[in-house]
């Protein structure tokens, strides 16, 4: 073992040379390959001279690790000069044939055709190649030999001719290369590319070995340089020719160094050790061998890690960054390729469904073969430069991405392989080429993302489907519409939307309500059901009345509001001193609010310098929230008219329902609104609520809060101050509180010691959002996977605007507002609570539920929204129907539809109770008479009004199915 160490060592750059000619040699067979197989793509113009000059690139090498060998000092000075002789003869003809390699390359316009000038000097250059050497002491007369290595070579006459034709050529093929890098063609410009810093390399590094140090030192030492670093030339330009698609050189510098250093790593102590001590290699080197298979890969991802910081900074290598967003297709399919496009620096991307249309179709044909990817500037190339298989079908496709400015397009398949959706993108900067990482890593994140594009694409379905029954809805209001314009055409006759200046006074009344009317059936879609209340002459059911904060409501309310600019957001300034509670619906608050803003709003261009000032009052009987605007203000003659129906003044495309509906709503609150303005003043709008006892209503949420909270265990992530405050407030509710100081700390400890919830700081989530995802992931164990997360803001970010995209996302399940203010506290708890926030995720895994509708649209959408959290779900299309699946089959909750043909749903529910009283059985209706609610009421546990959300839908099914309800609640009484 000692002898071959001593071997090694002796020769360890002939050994290093010989393996670079193995791999050469064998780059030039795999080239060999392609020319006899004819193969698709392989020009043999280019490939057979490019080919020829690896082989002779190989040969050279090997007659150069002869002189680095023991061979050259046992042979001595007579063979030496032989392979002196056979080195030069290799090199010049490895010259001469890269140069008709490169002439080759840019004659491509030309079908190849070389100029006569560039045959007469390859001939030229092959006949001095072969003179000089050939001929006895004309280029190499003897070589001095001193050792491994050392040696000295003795030039004849004609070594200036052949050294000065071999520069010749290798200044000529280099101007070749750069020629070619001028194209037009962007991918081929990358290719010359590549073969440029190829070239450069070899030609700095044999000027320097072979030229200066000899030269000026007489140092010949240094001459296996070239031959060795000639394996980069031959490779780039090889990579080039064989592939139309690159790896940028960030990234291959990150895979290269990364590989080496991880491998100088084990490659170092080893050597350094057999040259101190080679009688304890043996062992040595087989103990160093099991550390490396065992520490190799954790050794490798930390090396690349550092390095991918260095290279990329915080932003990660193409591949992570690409893959990093599958988290995000389990949220927002639209979301995650907005964030996708951003990472790619593309111009647009989008996910094309895949149809009977021409657009898909002529795509679809082309990943029918191996082909797993379209990218336009690739197909561009293969029809210009290659032989394809199937012209017209790529020219087809690249017509296509060309008029619809795509780059590149890439399949997305379901679990059976069929191919769904197309992922199709153009970059930012259309000469820019996607990388070959960038192309890797979108291959991977869309055969992991595909599963929650195909699932969010059935729910779009049962969306769309949904949204057909709202069209219904909105059907009678547009026959109310379609038959104000026949009145209107045929009563008045009005063409320009003005009324005769003769008609009578009665006549212009029906005509300004008739007006009114048709302005009003064109409110939105987000307060259509109280129009329907309206129309139906129903009036506000209180039923689903809630307590909720004024300034918590105000301030959300705030948030939603569509703003015309900036400026105008920053005209309204909020007071939230004396918060207080009442009773309502945050819809219809809203409703109010949105009115009156919109009112004072109207005017802010009209009069720069007005602003709206909203603060609150409390007092013994009644709360107050006053809005003031300092806008034109309402004349006194005008202010007694404003509540009034139809009632409009001052503006163009006002309907008089506003302020009309505003005072029916603050009644069903229980309070009113009032006005008090001066013109050119000022205007203030008063709501006033009902006082409640908040001592009262604090004390029973603290009874409900402690009775839910008590044993529970909570993680609190924050700094010290805010950390003190909510041990407290928490403890007094009888829950157990650990404390982290950062996100990261926090979550390690949570494979030992798990909890319940955790409560984070809001700016905390926002530097560390990489940990909460990788918690999601189950990176920190299952427990913490499941457990759910409520963000807090401190007091000084309180008015911060929220973070987009995580509050809506499942990282985190709600926001906890009211730190330092201990009855927003509860209230906002509370509220959590009574969502299912505070439930293990994952926890209708399993669950079994029935839905009952005759509508097979309104099924579809429950079974969409309810299969992605782990539900089966069981349809009946009756009421006799689901009584027979319920007598056959076992289920955890029943969704039932109350207007059914035959049996309705209240029937059905009275007959299911007589055969199971412990199922919970929750209404799915769009009634909102009084009479149809109270039978609900009276026979079902719960009810939701169509058209639902998925978050109410699972919000309902936590509360009976998960969470620790109140014993009066299960065990309510039905008939």
């Amino acid at each position: 073992m000692p002898n071959l160490i001593n071997i090694m060592s002796n020769n360890f750059i002939a050994i290093f040379l010989v393996a670079i000619a193995v791999v050469v040699m064998l780059w030039a067979v795999h080239f060999a390959r392609a020319l006899t197989k004819n193969r698709s793509g392989v020009s043999r113009p280019i490939y057979l001279p490019y080919t020829l000059y690896t082989v002779f690139i190989s040969l050279w090498i090997l007659s150069n690790a002869y002189f680095q060998s023991d061979l050259l000092v046992a042979l001595g000075s007579g063979t030496a000069t032989i392979m002196a002789l056979l080195a030069n003869l290799f090199s010049g003809l490895a010259f001469a044939f890269a140069f008709l390699f490169s002439c080759r390359l840019v004659s491509e316009r030309n079908a190849f055709q070389l100029s006569t000038w560039q045959w007469i000097l390859f001939g030229i250059a092959c006949a001095i190649t072969l003179a000089t050497n050939a001929i006895p002491g004309m280029n190499v007369r003897t070589v001095d030999v001193s050792g491994i290595g050392n040696f000295v070579i003795h030039f004849g006459p004609a070594s200036g001719a052949f050294f000065g034709i071999l520069l010749l050529l290798v200044v000529l093929t280099l101007v070749n290369f750069i020629r070619s890098s001028r194209s037009t063609i962007r991918l081929k410009q990358v290719k010359a590319t590549y073969m440029v810093l190829g070239m450069v390399g070899f030609i700095l590094s044999t000027f320097l070995a072979h030229f200066l140090i000899p030269i000026l030192l007489n140092d010949f030492s240094k001459a296996w340089l070239p031959p060795a670093l000639s394996i980069i030339e031959a490779v780039l330009v090889g990579y080039a020719l064989l592939h139309n698609r690159f790896y940028s050189s960030r990234y291959m510098v990150l895979i290269s160094f990364s590989f080496i250093a991880n491998a100088a790593l084990y490659i170092t102590p080893i050597v350094v050790i057999s040259v101190q001590d080679a009688s304890k290699t043996s062992l040595l080197f087989a103990l160093w061998t099991l550390v490396t298979g065992i520490f190799w890969n954790k050794s490798h991802a930390m090396i690349r890690r550092g390095a991918n910081r260095l290279l990329y900074r915080e932003k990660g290598n193409p591949v992570e960054s690409i893959c990093n967003l599958i988290g995000e297709f389990r949220y927002s399919t639209d979301e995650a390729v907005v964030k996708l496009n951003h990472v790619l620096n593309a111009k647009s991307g989008r996910i094309q469904k895949v149809a009977n249309n021409a657009e898909t179709n002529v795509y679809l044909s082309c990943f029918e073969g191996d082909r797993s990817v379209l990218v336009k500037e690739e197909l561009e190339y293969q029809l210009k430069h290659d032989r394809p298989e199937d012209p017209e079908c790529l020219r087809s496709v690249a017509r296509e991405m060309i008029s619809a400015g795509t780059s590149l397009v890439l399949p997305i398949t379901n679990d059976k392989s069929e191919v769904t959706h197309l992922y199709m993108v153009s970059k930012e900067n259309e000469s820019d080429l996607f990388s070959s990482e960038e192309i890797m890593g979108l291959q991977r994140l869309f055969d992991e993302a595909n599963r929650f594009i195909v699932t969010e694409d059935k729910i779009r379905k049962s969306q769309v489907l949904a949204g057909s029954i709202a069209h219904e809805i909105r059907n009678p209001l547009t026959k109310i519409k379609y038959h104000f314009e026949r009145i209107d055409a045929d009563m008045f006759g009005v063409e320009n939307a003005s009324l005769s200046p003769f008609a009578s006074q009665d006549m212009k009344k029906i005509y300004q309500e008739l007006a009114e009317g048709k302005k009003a059936v064109q409110l939105g879609t987000r307060f259509i059901d109280a129009i329907l209340d309206e129309l139906r002459g129903d009036g506000i059911s209180t039923e689903l009345f809630e307590h909720y904060s004024a300034v918590e409501l105000t301030t959300q309310a705030l948030r939603d509001f569509s703003f015309y600019s900036d400026n105008h957001k920053n005209r309204i300034n909020i007071n939230t001193h004396d918060d207080f509670l009442f009773r309502g619906s945050d819809t219809l608050y809203s409703f109010v609010l949105f009115n009156l803003l919109k009112n004072a709003i109207h005017y802010f261009d009209a009069f720069p310098n007005s602003r709206v000032n909203i603060h609150f009052r409390k007092s013994t009987d009644y709360n107050e929230i006053h809005l003031i605007d300092t806008g034109p203000g309402i004349s006194t003659e005008h202010q007694a008219h404003i509540f009034d129906e139809l009632y409009t003044k001052g503006k163009d495309q006002g309907n008089g329902l506003g302020l009309s509906y505003c005072k029916r709503v603050m009644q069903s609150f229980g309070g009113d609104i009032t006005c008090r303005s001066l013109a050119g003043k000022f205007t203030e709008f008063v709501l006033s609520f009902p006082s409640i006892d908040q001592q009262v209503h604090d004390d029973k949420s603290m009874a409900i809060l402690t009775d839910y909270m008590m044993g529970k265990s909570c993680l609190v992530i924050g700094n010290m101050q805010s950390q003190a405050w909510l041990t407290a407030a928490l403890e007094i509710l009888g829950a157990d509180v650990i404390l982290a100081q950062n996100i990261k700390l926090g979550f390690s400890n949570l494979c030992q010691q798990p909890v319940d919830f955790i409560m984070m700081e809001r700016m905390l989530l926002e530097q560390e959002v990489d940990l909460v995802k990788a918690l999601r992931a189950g990176d920190f164990g299952y427990q913490a996977q499941v457990t759910p997360i409520l963000i807090y803001h401190t007091p000084e970010n309180e008015d911060s605007e929220p973070p987009t995209g995580i509050y809506a996302s499942n990282l985190v399940q709600g926001h906890l507002d009211g730190i330092n203010q201990r009855p927003a506290f509860h209230r906002s708890l509370a509220a959590l609570i009574d969502e299912g926030s505070l439930v293990k995720l994952g926890s209708l895994i399993g669950k079994r539920v029935l839905v009952v509708d005759d509508m097979q649209v309104n099924r579809l959408l429950v079974q969409a929204y309810l299969t992605t959290e782990g539900i089966t779900v069981v349809q009946a299309t009756s009421g006799e129907e689901a009584i027979q699946k319920i007598t056959n089959e076992p289920f955890d909750l029943i969704v039932m539809d109350i207007h059914m043909p035959g049996m309705g749903g209240i029937e059905a529910t009275r007959e299911i109770r007589r055969l199971r009283h412990d199922i919970p059985i929750v209404a799915l209706s769009g009634e909102y008479s009084e009479e149809a609610i109270i039978e609900i009421q009276e026979t079902m546990h719960d009810h939701l009004v169509k058209p639902i959300t998925k978050q109410q839908l699972i919000k309902m099914l936590t509360t009976w199915l998960v969470q620790d309800t109140s014993s009066n609640k299960r065990a309510k009484t039905l008939n």
